[in-house]
C-alpha cells in the first residue's frame, strides 16, 4: 500500500514539474532581444532600414545591429541566418537572380512598398524618348553599383537594343551628382533610375520608353527574413508584415532621410507627420513580460 502511494507520489509530482514547464515554456517572452538588419546605401533602403530600426529599438524594446553591405551579400546573409531581415528586396524582376538562387532559405514577410519600377531616367527636357533612341545618343549611361539589379537590366537592354553605349559603375550618391550637374547646365544625361527616390520629388525628371519592357512592370518591394525569425522573433514578423507605404509616404520618408544629416532625425521627423500610420505597424507588439501571479 506505502509502495502504491509512494509510486503515487512520484507521478503527481512528475505531472506537476511537467506543467510547470510547460507553463514556463509557453509564457516565457523572447530572451534574446536582438536583430541584424542588413541594408545597402540606396535611398529607399536606408530609409526603410533606419525606419525599422527606430520602431523595433524604440517601441518594441529590440537591440538592432545595422549592417550595410552589398544587395548580393544582403540575400546571403539572410539565408544563412548570418543576418535576420533585408528590407529592400525588388521583386520578382530587379533581384530576382538573387531571390532564385536562395529563396530555399528566405520567407518573404510582406509587400512594404507595391508601386516600384526601374528603369533609364532622363530630365524632362531630354530629346530621348525611348531606350532605342540611344543610338543617337553617344555617351555613357550613369550607374550605380554594378551589382544592382537595374544595372544587369541595363546590361541586358544595351544587348537587346543593340546600343554601343558603356554603362558606368559609379555609387547612387556620385550618379545623382552627375545628373543634378547635368540639370543645371541644362545637357543631355542618361541615368539609371528607380522610384521610389527623391530625385523625383527635387527634380523634372521621367524613364525612358522601354517598348522591349525589358525593365519588366512596375513590382513589389518585399522585407525577407531567415527561416528562423518566425520562431524566434514573432512580433517583428508581424512588425514587418503590417508596415506597408504609399507612394506619397515612402518618398517623402526617402526624402526626409536624404535632407538629414543623421537618418534617426529624418525618420523621427517623418513619424511625427505620420503617427497614426506608424501607430497601427506596431500595435499591441511591445515586449512581452511574465505576469507576476
Amino acid at each position: 500500500m506505502n509502495q502504491y502511494l509512494s509510486h503515487t507520489k512520484v507521478i503527481a509530482l512528475s505531472l506537476l514539474f511537467a506543467f510547470f514547464v510547460s507553463c514556463s515554456t509557453t509564457t516565457k517572452p523572447e530572451d534574446d532581444r536582438s536583430l541584424k538588419i542588413v541594408y545597402t546605401d540606396w535611398s529607399e533602403s536606408v530609409a526603410l532600414t533606419y525606419l525599422s530600426s527606430v520602431l523595433l529599438e524604440e517601441h518594441m524594446d529590440y537591440k538592432v545591429i545595422l549592417k550595410l553591405t552589398d544587395v548580393e551579400t544582403a540575400y546571403r546573409e539572410v539565408a544563412n541566418n548570418e543576418a535576420d531581415v533585408f528590407t529592400d528586396a525588388w521583386l520578382p524582376e530587379t533581384q530576382k537572380q538573387y531571390f532564385d538562387e536562395y529563396k530555399d532559405n528566405i520567407e518573404m514577410l510582406g509587400i512594404t512598398y507595391p508601386e516600384a519600377r526601374t528603369g533609364l531616367v532622363v530630365p524632362s527636357y531630354s530629346q530621348l524618348r525611348t531606350v532605342d533612341d540611344l543610338k543617337n545618343y553617344n555617351h555613357p549611361i550613369v550607374g550605380i553599383d554594378a551589382g544592382a539589379g537595374v544595372m544587369q537590366k541595363t546590361k541586358d537592354a544595351i544587348d537587346v537594343y543593340s546600343l554601343s553605349n558603356s554603362l558606368l559603375a559609379l555609387s547612387e550618391e556620385e550618379m545623382v551628382e552627375q545628373l543634378v550637374d547635368s540639370i543645371q547646365r541644362r545637357k543631355e544625361i542618361v541615368v539609371t533610375g528607380w522610384e521610389p527616390h527623391w530625385i523625383f520629388a527635387r527634380y523634372e525628371v521621367r524613364f525612358l520608353d522601354d517598348p522591349d519592357n525589358i525593365f519588366g512592370q512596375k513590382e513589389n518591394i518585399y522585407s525577407i527574413a531567415n527561416k528562423e525569425l518566425a520562431n524566434k522573433h514573432p512580433n517583428a514578423v508581424r512588425f514587418f508584415e503590417r508596415m506597408q507605404l504609399t507612394e506619397k509616404q515612402l518618398n517623402s520618408l526617402v526624402y526626409e532621410v536624404r535632407v538629414s544629416e543623421d537618418p534617426v532625425n529624418g525618420v523621427k521627423k517623418w513619424m511625427e507627420q505620420n503617427e497614426f500610420i506608424v501607430n497601427q505597424w506596431i500595435k499591441n507588439l511591445s515586449k512581452e513580460r511574465l505576469k507576476v501571479m
